[in-house]
């Protein structure tokens, strides 16, 4: 069985997510290091891009816990399976959602991060609907 503490991932989630340590983003990631699927192309790169979406989403949910369930590491690269719990502090539902977090590791920080969670399912447990655009 794969050692998923001992991984760069495990403890991102576990500071920055899990005990709401924000100054781990800055001992955790490159100050030019990219977030894909998390960070817009119009916001800054590195830790003051990635504090944007960490802080918009901490304004939106309270009791966010991220259980890394498996991390698979070779090379200068890990890609963690994780799974979010969360309260959406406007309504007080709890939303469960998965997602896969890859990153390229760099002087052991993360230097780059794709990023894909199941956002869709979050909005459904939040009772949003995607609707679909006709076109004129």
């Amino acid at each position: 069985m794969r050692d998923t503490k001992s991984t760069l991932l495990h403890r991102w989630f576990e500071e920055v997510w899990n005990q709401n340590q924000e100054d781990s983003i800055d001992q955790l990631m490159t100050q030019d290091g990219v977030a894909h699927g998390i960070v817009a192309p119009d916001q800054p790169k590195g830790t003051a891009g990635f504090k944007i979406f960490y802080n918009g989403f901490k304004d939106q949910f309270e009791n966010i816990h991220v259980d890394v369930k498996d991390v698979i590491s070779e090379d200068d690269m890990e890609c963690g399976l994780t799974e979010v719990t969360a309260t959406h502090r406007e309504t007080g539902k709890t939303v469960k959602f998965s997602g896969l977090c890859m990153i390229r590791v760099n002087d052991g920080k993360i230097a780059e991060a794709w990023n894909h969670y199941d956002f869709l399912e979050m909005h459904q447990q939040l009772g949003k609907v995607l609707t679909q655009l006709e076109e004129a």
